[in-house]
């Protein structure tokens, strides 16, 4: 049996670039298609060459596509679970294994170290690690406006995707005092 559910049983927010995402973006595909470009006017006749400016274009293709897979697109949320949506594949979070879900400053990322992901191209996403926080997810695009989560296996994530966070924290804590 298919349910069908209501406007006010569902929230949906696109993560919105900020001016830094926009500019760490161009900068880092600059960057990546300078390298490319340059890598490809290499003329080389030693086999060892050839293998390593094909390997490194590789690898510059594969950072581009995961950087575009894995960014965040948009926050959901409905009776049963919390979402970020991502080319591949959405982060679910069951809202029955939230323990703990409110808004925190930007402050509370100040000391934070990239782990592994994004630090600002298609947004900040990834593992990160600081002193306050400990090592957490995080899917942003705005750090102006961050929700903490914490689930009950101790799993930490920070989501943060402008100024309808705080409608998102508001949804999703009416669901969680049910």
């Amino acid at each position: 049996m298919i349910r069908s559910m209501k406007r006010e049983d569902r929230f949906s927010c696109p993560f919105r670039w900020t001016v830094a995402v926009w500019v760490w973006t161009l900068i880092g595909s600059g960057v990546l298609a300078w390298g490319g470009i340059v890598l490809m006017r290499i003329d080389g006749t030693l086999g060892w060459v050839v293998w390593s400016k094909y390997a490194v274009l590789l690898i510059l293709l594969v950072s581009l596509v995961g950087v575009a897979g894995y960014m965040p697109l948009r926050l959901r949320a409905d009776g049963e679970r919390m979402a970020v949506g991502r080319l591949f594949g959405a982060l679910k979070i069951p809202l029955s294994e939230v323990e703990e879900a409110r808004m925190i400053p930007k402050s509370y990322l100040d000391g934070t170290i990239r782990t592994f992901g994004s630090g600002g191209m298609c947004g900040y996403f990834g593992r990160f690690r600081n002193k306050r926080l400990g090592s957490f997810t995080m899917y942003a695009t705005n750090l102006s406006h961050l929700v903490w989560v914490r689930t009950r296996q101790g799993r930490r994530y920070v989501f943060g995707c402008g100024r309808r966070t705080e409608e998102f924290l508001a949804f999703v804590q009416t669901r969680l005092e049910k």
